[in-house]
C-alpha cells in the first residue's frame, strides 16, 4: 500500500513550517521542492521541514533538500530539518549527509533555533 505525499506549510512565529508526510520518491519531490522554494521570498524568518512523518525518502528526496538547503543558504534563509523519522534518518546517515543540516529534535525547537539564528545574526548551516 502506497502512502501519498502530503507536503502543507503554515506559518508559525514568522517561521514557515513545512511538514512532509507519506513516501517521497522522484515522482512527488517537485511538489516538495516547490514548497520549500517559496519561503525564499522573504515572508519568512526561515523555514522548519518537519520529517516526524516521512514513510519512505529516496535519493531525490535528499536532492530536494540538498537543494533546498543550498539556495537557503545563498538567501540567509535559516533551513531547519525537524524530527527526521526513521527513513529520512537512515538516509542521511547512509550518505553522510545529516552533518550537512541543522537538525532539531521537535518542530519546536527548529523554530526556535531559526528564531534564535535570525535575532542574533547567526545563520544555521
Amino acid at each position: 500500500m502506497s502512502e501519498d505525499l502530503e507536503v502543507t506549510s503554515a506559518l508559525v512565529d514568522g517561521v514557515r513550517v513545512v511538514r512532509v508526510s507519506g513516501e517521497c520518491d522522484a515522482d512527488e519531490a517537485g511538489t516538495l521542492a516547490r514548497t520549500l522554494a517559496a519561503p525564499l521570498d522573504g515572508t519568512a524568518l526561515g523555514v522548519v521541514v518537519d520529517l516526524s512523518r516521512v514513510t519512505f525518502a529516496d535519493s531525490s528526496f535528499l536532492h530536494t533538500l540538498l537543494e533546498a538547503h543550498r539556495r537557503h543558504l545563498e538567501a540567509g534563509v535559516p533551513l531547519v530539518l525537524a524530527e527526521p523519522h526513521a527513513p529520512v534518518r537512515r538516509l542521511l546517515d547512509l550518505t553522510d549527509t545529516a552533518r550537512v543540516f541543522t537538525i532539531a529534535p521537535s518542530t519546536a525547537a527548529a523554530v526556535d533555533e531559526v528564531r534564535g539564528a535570525r535575532s542574533d545574526g547567526h545563520h544555521v548551516r
